[in-house]
């Protein structure tokens, strides 16, 4: 018995249903690829938003867990330096790990995506609870700036004293009151 939609083959009736029924309009098919291509083509463009305006941690992209590898000896590891200044001019030299609220989470990879844009790092949000934070760790002290300077630092397992730093990335925040 053959009813309609039903497929025959080699005189047989294959009555498995495909995705698209056949009493489906021509419009209604079109449509649906339309959106899957649509869809396909959005992703180019998601990773060029991201790139140019940033997303909030961890959103979509995940932060990479790999290690530091030792290449010829060498130990090659990235590292972020903070220096906050104070009204009087002083600077102190602050591990990044202070610079964070308490998280049991990897702590370079939070501190990286918060810090690693210039633009994230001076969001009104991320300076205001910054400034609490540097003024409570600083009792009477009133930070003006904080600079976070990302460095690759290369080390010589054969001769831990011996290593390079390069400065990659110096990422600036303003904490003043009305620099926003």
């Amino acid at each position: 018995m053959n009813t309609e939609g039903d497929l025959v083959l080699d005189g047989r009736v294959d009555r498995r249903r495909s995705l698209v029924r056949p009493t489906m309009s021509k419009g209604r098919r079109n449509a649906l690829r339309v959106a899957f291509a649509l869809a396909i083509l959005l992703l180019p463009a998601e990773m060029v938003i991201q790139k140019l305006v940033d997303q909030p941690y961890p959103g979509i992209y995940q932060p990479s867990f790999a290690g530091t590898p030792v290449v010829n000896d060498i130990l090659t590891a990235k590292v972020p330096l903070v220096h906050v200044t104070f009204a009087d001019a002083s600077v102190v030299d602050v591990p990044f790990e202070a610079v964070l609220p308490d998280s049991k989470l990897l702590d370079l990879s939070v501190f990286n995506s918060a810090f690693q844009s210039q633009i994230r790092a001076n969001s009104p949000e991320t300076v205001a609870w910054l400034k609490n934070d540097l003024e409570q760790k600083f009792p009477g002290r009133t930070p003006t700036t904080m600079v976070v300077e990302f460095q690759t630092l290369k080390i010589d397992i054969t001769d831990p004293s011996s290593r390079t730093a390069t400065t990659t990335k110096t990422v600036t925040v303003d904490l003043q009151e009305g620099a926003r």
